[in-house]
């Protein structure tokens, strides 16, 4: 067999705004600490099947600093996942193919919930196979619904740009308010509600009413919400309402969805503040504006938290002293020591504990009256906001160049 020196790191599932600061860090840190090549797969786990490598060691050092700074992560990701062996067993045994082809001896994958069941996967393999494999895993989701893990890279950078983004629209809506009326933000978060805390998060004028919030983890009652809006109007014309895409019925089902799908979890969910406002206007009579960041919460690059950028460079330094100390089969995690001073560290958590489980907003950090959360959330949620980062700019725009990958050869 051939000595498998080299090392494999792809991203899957949806980028984030620090995506390419994991990429980057891993990149230097891998030419420090290593001796083999650090190969890139493109489009995430199908770029590992299709053999679509780069050569990410020889990413010349201007390129990786701009890499850092972009969204995307500048090499592309997917949601192709790896299958049961018994499903697809000519998946494996070209996964397997590629990796003898390339003599990668560890897999960095970086993602959510599901690319961690690939990570696990890919070790399954390594047993299969006698393959001599050591598989990392890395956090990655704006969502904040991995377990094991204090937060996930892309989740803090997300939230800041969601709670400025709300400060701002509800001045807007606040001026034009001449008669009641509602201002609704849907964002992304999946079965989870950690984003739709950014309605908390938001420091809006104390004249107006709270933002109310919708969580997935909490039944959607839409007559005791529709009180809860008039409700709001005693203080100020402009209501502001966040709801998240997942919000659910008492009957367990979605609020709304685009697109269903034969396993949970892949469905498209999307459309749930358009159904709020249309409830609204037939119940109320009411004027209500809908915004749907969509894609713009994951890829403010301009806006992002400096915490978050530094958590997602250090779980990439980490992952590679786990290697290089023989570590296979585990996560790289985020472990909160104190929440002020804000203090952290990294460490790791076995891949098995953790692939396909999906962390709530804890249902007790809910202020389900006031649809708001408690203190508790908010000193877990405001460190990872903080500061922000130097950007480079370019003719009054963040400048965002294309990343060209040098060729892999095997």
């Amino acid at each position: 067999m051939a000595r498998m020196k080299n090392a494999l790191y792809f991203q899957s599932g949806g980028v984030t705004a620090v995506i390419g600061a994991t990429a980057a860090a891993l990149i230097e840190t891998h030419q420090h600490q290593s001796q083999g090549t650090l190969y890139a797969a493109e489009n995430g786990f199908a770029g590992l099947l299709n053999a679509q490598l780069v050569n990410a060691s020889a990413l010349p050092l201007a390129m990786r600093a701009a890499l850092s700074q972009i969204p995307g992560g500048g090499l592309g990701s997917g949601r192709t996942l790896m299958q049961p062996y018994d499903e697809n067993p000519l998946q494996w045994q070209r996964v397997h193919e590629v990796l003898l082809a390339y003599e990668i001896g560890t897999v960095y994958v970086n993602g959510g919930n599901g690319s961690m069941d690939t990570a696990v996967k890919l070790v399954e393999l390594s047993q299969r196979f006698n393959l001599p494999l050591k598989v990392i895993g890395l956090p990655k989701t704006i969502d904040n619904d991995l377990e094991g893990t204090d937060t996930s890279p892309g989740f803090g950078s997300a939230l800041k740009y969601l709670s400025v983004s709300l400060m701002e629209a509800a001045r807007d809506h606040c001026a034009m308010a001449t008669k009641p009326s509602v201002f609704i933000m849907e964002v992304m978060g999946r079965h989870t509600g950690w984003l739709a805390a950014c309605g908390a998060v938001a420091r809006l004028p104390v004249q107006m009413a709270s933002p109310r919030i919708l969580f997935p983890e909490v039944v959607f009652e839409p007559e005791r919400f529709i009180k809860g809006v008039q409700a709001s109007f005693a203080k100020h014309n402009a209501c502001v309402c966040v709801v998240s895409e997942g919000i659910r019925t008492v009957d367990g089902q979605f609020y709304a969805q685009q697109n269903v799908a034969g396993r949970y979890g892949h469905e498209q969910l999307g459309g749930a503040g358009f159904a709020v406002a249309e409830l609204l206007r037939a119940r109320l009579g009411i004027k209500v504006h809908v915004a749907v960041p969509d894609y713009l919460q994951r890829a403010a690059r301009h806006l992002a938290s400096a915490t978050d950028i530094a958590q997602a460079e250090a779980v990439a330094v980490h992952a590679v002293h786990l290697a290089e100390q023989g570590q296979s089969g585990v996560m790289v995690n985020i472990v909160r020591d104190n929440d002020v001073p804000y203090a952290w560290h990294c460490d790791a958590v076995p891949l098995a504990d953790i692939a396909n489980r999906e962390r709530l907003f804890p249902i007790d950090w809910v202020h389900q009256e006031a649809y708001t959360v408690t203190p508790e959330a908010l000193r877990y949620l405001k460190p990872l906001i903080q500061g922000e980062p130097r950007q480079v700019w370019a003719d009054g725009l963040p400048d965002y160049p294309w990343v060209d990958w040098p060729p892999a050869e095997n």
